[in-house]
């Protein structure tokens, strides 16, 4: 009984400490960041299928033509269906604005696979 009270208390004073937090936000930074989120997301399952020739292109230039377009094709084909997984949960989740994840495609921040 006592526990609940403490309990209850504890919860009433972090409920009153969370708009403080937010007070800076405005609807307008609001409504960019969910529009940023949801082009974003429709950008990356738009484009997804680019990422299998820009993989190859890298990979040929680091192993040679044989090897490279084996390796790339496999990379790029699970690059993009990694952008079609973010893309269409940025596009699910759009009304919770968040910062990129992934770079845009053809870009050198890419990641890797681990072999």
């Amino acid at each position: 009984m006592y526990f609940s009270r403490i309990l209850g208390l504890f919860l009433a004073a972090m409920l009153l400490c969370i708009p403080g937090s937010f007070a800076q936000e405005t609807a307008g930074d609001y409504f960019y960041g969910i529009g940023t989120k949801l082009g974003r997301g429709l950008e990356n399952v738009v484009t997804s299928p680019g990422e299998i020739p820009c993989t190859m292109a890298d990979d040929i230039k680091d192993q040679g033509a044989l090897a490279g377009s084996f390796t790339g094709f496999g990379k790029g084909t699970l690059f993009m269906l990694r952008r079609i997984l973010v893309g269409v949960t940025e596009v699910g989740t759009f009304f919770i604005p968040m910062e990129r994840t992934l770079p845009r495609v053809c870009r050198k921040e890419k990641a890797t696979i681990a072999v």
